[in-house]
C-alpha cells in the first residue's frame, strides 16, 4: 500500500484521481496541480554575475512567458548601425567588391525584441520602446542601402504571432521557419540585383526530415546562473534539393560552381536550412560559406582569403550577421580590403623572407635598404607553415621609433591555411611613416620547426604607395 501510494503522489491530480476512483479510494483521494517553474532567481538580474565571456553575451536575462527568454542588451536595444568612421569602412569594402564585380546583400538580421516581442511579459513589454527600435532598424536599413549595399527589410515580420516562432524560445539563433521567412525576403532583394538575371536558375524543393532538438544558449546560462533547468525545445527540421532536372544543386547549398556565395554566423549553418531556403526561393545555387562560432568577420576573411573567391569570384555576396556586431572594427577591414585584390599573392613586393621562428620575438622583415615604404599604402601577408595556427602577434616599427603591436585572432572554426594578411595604418597620423621592421612573436606551444614567410607589397589601389612621402 505505501508503494503504491508514493508512486500516486508522482502523478498528476487528474491522474491519480482516476486510479484511485477505479480503486474504490476516490472519496478520500489528495487534490495536486502542477505549478509552474518559479523562473529566473534574482542573481540573474545583477549585472556582476555575468562575469565570464561567455556569461557576458547574455546580459541580462529576463523571464518571459512559455519559458522564453530574453536579453535586455541585445534583445531589447533599441539603437542599431554604427559609427560614422564604420559606415565610411563599410562603403569602402562595398566598393571594392564592386570594382571587382561583386554586388554585396548585406541580411541584418532584426531583434528578438522586434520579431517576438509579444512573447515578452507584461513589465519587459512596457519597458521596452519598440517604436523607437522600429525607427531606428528600418533607419539603419536606410542606411546601408545608401551605401549602395543591397539590405532586405525585415520589418514585416515585426511583432509576428505565427505559429511557428521566428526564435527558439531559449536561444539566440532563428528557427528554420525564421530562417525561412527570411530567405523569402532576401530573395526578393536578389531579384533586384541586375547580376542575378544573369545567373543560371534551378527549381528547388525544401521538405521537412525530421525534428531538430535545441536546448538553448539563453537556457544553458541560466542554468549556471541559477541552476535551473529547461526542457529541450523540438522544431521542425527541413533540407532542400533540386528538383527533377535542374540538377548541380548540393546538399545543404555547396554548389560548386555557384555565382551566390553565402558568409555569415551559425544562422546560416545547415541546422537552419538558410542556404537551402535561399535556393528555393531564391531559385539559384547558393556556395556556403557560414561558420559557426566565428562570429560575424571570420567567415568572410575566410572565403576571401581562399582560392575559389579569386580564381572564380561570385556576382553576389550575401553577408549574414546580427545587430550587436560592431561593423566599426578597424581590424576588420585592414585584413578585409587588401584581401579584396588577394594581398600580397599577385603583385611583385618590395619585401620578402622566409625564417624559422624561435621562442620569443622574431625579426621578419626588415627595410635594410631604406626603401622608401609609406605605412599608408603598403600591405603585409605573412603565412605560417601551419595551418594550425590561428593567431598572429606582431610589432611594426617605424624609422622614427614608433611602433605599433598587432594581434589578430582567427577563429578555430575556419580554416585560415595559416595565412594574415593586413594593412599597415593609413591613419592620418600614421600613413606617413616609413616603414622599418617586422617582428612576429612566436605563438603558444609552437610547433617544431614553425616556419613563417611575410611579404610587404603596395596595397592594390592605393596611390603612390611606393613613394616616400616629402
Amino acid at each position: 500500500m505505501k508503494r503504491l501510494t508514493n508512486h500516486l503522489l508522482r502523478l498528476s491530480g487528474l491522474t491519480a484521481g482516476l486510479l484511485l476512483a477505479h480503486q474504490g479510494w476516490a472519496a478520500d483521494a489528495p487534490s495536486y496541480t502542477a505549478q509552474p517553474a518559479a523562473g529566473l532567481c534574482p542573481t540573474a538580474a545583477n549585472e556582476a554575475a555575468y562575469n565570464t565571456k561567455y556569461l557576458g553575451f547574455f546580459t541580462h536575462l529576463v523571464p518571459a512567458q512559455e519559458d522564453w527568454l530574453f536579453r535586455t542588451t541585445y534583445d531589447l536595444r533599441t539603437d542599431f548601425g554604427t559609427t560614422p568612421e564604420g559606415w565610411r569602412e563599410l562603403k569602402q569594402l562595398r566598393d571594392e567588391l564592386k570594382r571587382k564585380g561583386i554586388d554585396l546583400v548585406v541580411v541584418y538580421q532584426p531583434t528578438r525584441g522586434l520579431v517576438n516581442r509579444e512573447k515578452l511579459n507584461p513589465q519587459e513589454k512596457a519597458s521596452f520602446n519598440f517604436e523607437l527600435a522600429k525607427k531606428n532598424y528600418q533607419a539603419t536599413i536606410a542606411q546601408f542601402r545608401k551605401a549602395g549595399i543591397y539590405t532586405p527589410d525585415f520589418s514585416p515580420l515585426f511583432d509576428e504571432k505565427e505559429e511557428h516562432p521566428y526564435y527558439f524560445k531559449g536561444d539566440h539563433h532563428w528557427t528554420p521557419y525564421g530562417a525561412m521567412r527570411s530567405a523569402k525576403i532576401v530573395a526578393q532583394t536578389l531579384k533586384e540585383i541586375p547580376a542575378y538575371n544573369d545567373i543560371p536558375k534551378k527549381e528547388f524543393e525544401s521538405k521537412r526530415v525530421g525534428l531538430l532538438s535545441k536546448l538553448g544558449t539563453f537556457h544553458k546560462a541560466a542554468a549556471q546562473l541559477c541552476g535551473s533547468s529547461y526542457a529541450p525545445q523540438y522544431v521542425d527540421r527541413f533540407e532542400t534539393e533540386p528538383v527533377g532536372d535542374s540538377g548541380g544543386g548540393d546538399l545543404f547549398g555547396e554548389g560548386g560552381d555557384a555565382q551566390v556565395a553565402l558568409v555569415g554566423t551559425s544562422n546560416s549553418g545547415p541546422a537552419y536550412n538558410f542556404a537551402g531556403f535561399l535556393e528555393e526561393f531564391g531559385k539559384v545555387d547558393i556556395l556556403n560559406n557560414a561558420v559557426s562560432g566565428g562570429g560575424f568577420d571570420s567567415s568572410l576573411l575566410a572565403y576571401m582569403s581562399s582560392k575559389e573567391f579569386h580564381d572564380k569570384p561570385p556576382k553576389i555576396l550575401i553577408w549574414e550577421f546580427a545587430t550587436h556586431y560592431d561593423m566599426a572594427q578597424k581590424s576588420f577591414y585592414r585584413q578585409a580590403m587588401p584581401l579584396v585584390d588577394n594581398g600580397c599573392a599577385n603583385g611583385k613586393p618590395a619585401l620578402v623572407r622566409k625564417v624559422k621562428l624561435h621562442p620569443g620575438s622574431n625579426e621578419v622583415l626588415i627595410n635594410s635598404g631604406a626603401l622608401p615604404i609609406r605605412s599608408g599604402g603598403y600591405t603585409a601577408d605573412v603565412t605560417y607553415s601551419d595551418p594550425g595556427i590561428h593567431e598572429l602577434k606582431n610589432t611594426i616599427w617605424y624609422m622614427n621609433g614608433r611602433r605599433e603591436q598587432l594581434k589578430i585572432e582567427q577563429s578555430k572554426a575556419v580554416d585560415t591555411g595559416g595565412r594574415y594578411v593586413f594593412e599597415l595604418r593609413n591613419d592620418e597620423d600614421w600613413s606617413n611613416q616609413q616603414f622599418l621592421s617586422l617582428e612576429i612573436e612566436a605563438p603558444d606551444d609552437m610547433p617544431a620547426g614553425l616556419e613563417v614567410e611575410a611579404k610587404l607589397c603596395p596595397t592594390p589601389g592605393a596611390k603612390s604607395a611606393s613613394v616616400a612621402a616629402n
